[in-house]
């Protein structure tokens, strides 16, 4: 039971973050209004669909296991760059720094290994 428990802590920020994910980019692909709204003032909206194919790639990346480190490289970058824009225009970038975080904390508990330092990973060559 314990090891079940165990499991289901450490999923819970992987699913929360999908579920999120999962539903921003049906909104970019279904180009609901407020979206459209908001990709016009930043001159993107040509891209919407794209963006919402790219998030729900990403977040299967994230999600398989042998594909993880990439997904989570790939999200960072997605909402780092999301982050910018937001604040390039004025925006509050609170929603992409959310979600961000949870991708982090995901990550965290699925992987630890993902955030030691490669020099500690390395085995030293032996004369």
């Amino acid at each position: 039971m314990k090891q079940k428990r165990k499991n289901i802590v450490n999923w819970f920020p992987s699913a929360l973050a999908a579920l999120l994910i999962s539903v921003s980019a049906c909104m970019k692909l279904a180009s609901m209004p407020g979206l459209v709204e908001i990709y016009s003032r930043t001159g993107i909206l040509e891209y919407i669909k794209i963006l919402g194919v790219v998030e729900l790639l990403f977040i299967a990346a994230f999600l398989i296991r042998r594909t993880m480190k990439v997904g989570f490289l790939l999200l960072t970058s997605y909402y780092g760059g999301a982050m910018a824009v937001e604040l390039s225009h004025g925006n509050i970038f609170i929603f992409p720094a959310v979600i961000l975080t949870i991708i982090w904390v995901a990550a965290f508990l699925r992987d630890p290994s993902i955030f030691t330092s490669f020099q500690t990973q390395r085995q030293p060559m032996s004369a």
